[in-house]
């Protein structure tokens, strides 16, 4: 705890150097950083803008804040940015007119609580995404209710209460922008002192989420949104009309939606107009990776990798069950999702239903995969799943099945699962793995030996 308390009085200190500067907060389970990448396509041409890349907890905003990165989190990694720290202050003179900043919660206690992060940075402006089940864990004991149901409606609201402390602390002079699909998110957003900014399914929001669609042609994909930007109550200086941003070479499931949005408002707010909103998002963005990037396999098979995490993996698996594809088949690699607490057996039994629908073929990794998932998959799929051991095997043998038009989802937590090992092996072009997958830093990759080798 010294260690974070002192990096962020230098943070602090830092951060008044751009005084003038609008903090962006934001927050969410699920879809920061492609929600941070979204503002930041948006604002970068007209603004100088900082934006936390990679950071967003406890330590990771204050490294940000001051320019400092870690190498290998030893000792002697965590001196040196202790010994930079005040060097950096005296240094580093960057100047931005906004700073985007992700605020990720683990905890309801301190130091992986809002409250924490908030005696870091005071955003000015701040968006609420969503609040669900990861990182649920850390919420458990705070349930008594033993109904499942129940029990994970009052879990996920804990957990919005905790991240709903961002858009509670803005000023009044402040901005709060709010998913109100999100019932959590629009019950605990009515009393708040900002000038506040909806966005969702109701024709009443501020910015309305009209359509969205994805097509699959051959090897080409691209995702369609469109939005109807409203005049409620004269809050945006605009008249009432339709904006579509059209993604190539991603598969972004409907929840992208919720990460363009804000980024629309944002810019409408900073003076951009339709025209440099609509062709920022098109031209310049681009999820982090390891999420919902469509790559090229081997055998002319096309590789949806989104194995940075396991968030949103229903609306992945949702979203390749529906799509229609006329030639090769639909397969999947789902890992294991970690930190559920006491729903993971529930959310893994859903899962596997799902996925048994969706798929041709499911291939498994983790004990929870194995547990909860594989019955289900081997009574109700249209073939009995195979289970890996871990994600190098998996990729190696999956890429000696892969034939021409497959398409395959790989999907699944970091914390041990790591699938972006196993789509390494499955790329046409293994030699690309390290500029279009996730976690190849040689922090990483010994993490991932030592893990492979038990």
């Amino acid at each position: 705890m010294f260690v974070l308390c002192y990096l962020r009085f230098f943070a602090r200190l830092q951060l008044k150097k751009n005084k003038n500067c609008k903090i962006v907060g934001i927050t969410g389970s699920a879809g920061k950083s492609s929600t941070r990448n979204a503002i930041y396509c948006v604002l970068k041409n007209k603004y100088a803008v900082k934006a936390s890349f990679g950071a967003n907890s406890e330590s990771g905003i204050s490294l940000n804040i001051l320019g400092l990165a870690m190498h290998n989190y030893s000792k002697l990694d965590w001196l040196r940015v202790m010994i930079l720290a005040p060097i950096k202050l005296l240094t580093n003179f960057q100047k931005f007119d906004y700073y985007l900043v992700e605020m990720g919660i683990d905890s309801p206690n301190s130091p992986k609580n809002m409250d924490f992060l908030l005696s870091i940075v005071q955003p000015k402006m701040a968006v609420f995404l969503n609040a669900n089940f990861n990182h649920s864990f850390a919420f458990d004991s705070l349930v008594q209710e033993t109904d499942p149901q129940q029990r994970k409606t009052q879990i996920i609201k804990l957990i919005a209460q905790e991240k709903a402390k961002l858009v509670q602390s803005l000023p009044k002079t402040g901005f709060a922008f709010l998913n109100f699909d999100d019932i959590n998110i629009k019950e605990l957003s009515q009393n708040l002192a900002a000038e506040s900014y909806s966005f969702g399914s109701d024709n009443m929001c501020d910015l309305q989420i009209m359509d969205y669609q994805t097509q699959i042609q051959a090897q080409a994909i691209s995702s369609q949104f469109t939005f109807r930007i409203q005049s409620h109550y004269g809050k945006l200086k605009t008249k009432n009309q339709n904006l579509e941003i059209k993604i190539k070479n991603f598969f972004l499931p409907k929840h992208y939606a919720y990460s363009f949005a804000p980024a629309i408002l944002i810019g409408l707010k900073a003076g951009l107009s339709n025209q440099e909103i609509q062709a920022a998002l098109e031209k310049q963005f681009t999820p982090p990776l390891g999420r919902a990037s469509v790559l090229q396999g081997k055998n002319h098979s096309l590789i949806i990798d989104s194995s940075y995490n396991a968030s949103s993996m229903k609306d992945f698996i949702e979203l390749v069950g529906q799509s229609k594809k006329t030639k090769g088949r639909k397969l999947a690699l789902l890992g294991d999702m970690r930190e559920l607490g006491e729903e993971t057996k529930q959310i893994h039994e859903e899962i596997a239903l799902l996925a048994a629908k969706s798929f041709d073929q499911v291939f498994l990794l983790g004990k929870e995969m194995q547990r909860y998932a594989q019955p289900i998959i081997d009574q109700n799929g249209h073939h009995p799943a195979i289970l890996f051991t871990n994600a190098v095997e998996a990729g190696l043998k999956i890429a000696n099945l892969l034939q021409a038009n497959d398409l395959i989802l790989v999907k699944g937590s970091q914390n041990t699962i790591f699938l972006e090992e196993a789509v390494k092996k499955m790329l046409q072009n293994e030699k690309e793995a390290e500029q279009v997958l996730c976690r190849q830093s040689p922090w990483w990759l010994n993490i991932k030996r030592q893990t492979f080798a038990k």
